[in-house]
């Protein structure tokens, strides 16, 4: 009877390795060259989707810092005649309007960071785009000593050869107040003349364009440069 018992154990262990050699060598070198060209394929599929997934959250995250600092503006010029902060120009620095907003309006200093301001910081520290370079639109501690933001004000006093505003010289100084015209445009993403890229991109970086906020506290996504509507 102990013989019988050990011939089963020994079958058993039998069993057991070669159903362990069967898992290590489950599969072939031209399965496994499936499989990961299979999986090499769905990374490549998903990866850009993701990528849109994020630029679409951080255009949306923009969109919504605008709209506060709309109503910032508005609870601003309620308690001031009906006018908004007034910048020299259109473009960083801008102490008279992060010191107007800042911190009895709007409360937070990221609200006045866009989430896509990395993506053209290089192009605003350049001088190779019809501008004098040197500027900088992301949240550092830095910029946000020197009034330095990713977004332009466009209640301006003096015209700026850097932005594509269709102004002419007489219709300067730009100054908006909370009865403006509404589709008169009040703050953006930042942008200058020859700039070839967009705050927020589309199709792997072709197209794109950037967010607005209106005089009547309304955010849309534009994607053209001259619309007019300054």
């Amino acid at each position: 009877m102990r013989e019988v018992d050990d011939v089963d154990a020994v079958r058993m262990l039998n069993r057991q390795r070669e159903y362990l050699v069967s898992i290590s060598c489950g599969f072939s070198l031209p399965e496994l060259l499936v499989v990961m060209t299979t999986i090499t394929t769905l990374i490549a599929i998903l990866l850009p989707s993701l990528g849109r997934s994020r630029e679409q959250a951080r255009r949306l995250a923009c969109a919504s810092n605008l709209r506060q600092l709309g109503f910032g503006l508005k609870m601003y010029a309620i308690d001031n005649s009906g006018w908004y902060p007034v910048e020299k120009l259109c473009g960083n620095p801008q102490s008279a309007l992060t010191g107007s907003l800042f911190p009895c309006y709007v409360a937070n200093r990221n609200i006045f960071y866009c989430p896509s301001a990395p993506a053209i910081e290089p192009y605003a520290q350049s001088n190779e785009y019809g501008g004098p370079g040197g500027d900088s639109v992301v949240n550092t501690d830095e910029n946000w000593e020197a009034s330095y933001i990713s977004y332009k004000y466009f209640s301006i006093t003096r015209r700026d050869t850097r932005m594509p505003l269709p102004l002419r010289l007489c219709e300067y100084p730009h100054l908006l107040k909370d009865d403006s015209a509404s589709r008169r445009w009040l703050m953006s993403d930042w942008v200058r003349k020859h700039v070839p890229v967009f705050a927020h991109l589309e199709k792997g970086g072709w197209g794109g364009g950037r967010n607005v906020l209106f005089a009547d506290t309304s955010v849309q996504f534009v994607r053209h440069r001259t619309p007019g509507a300054f």
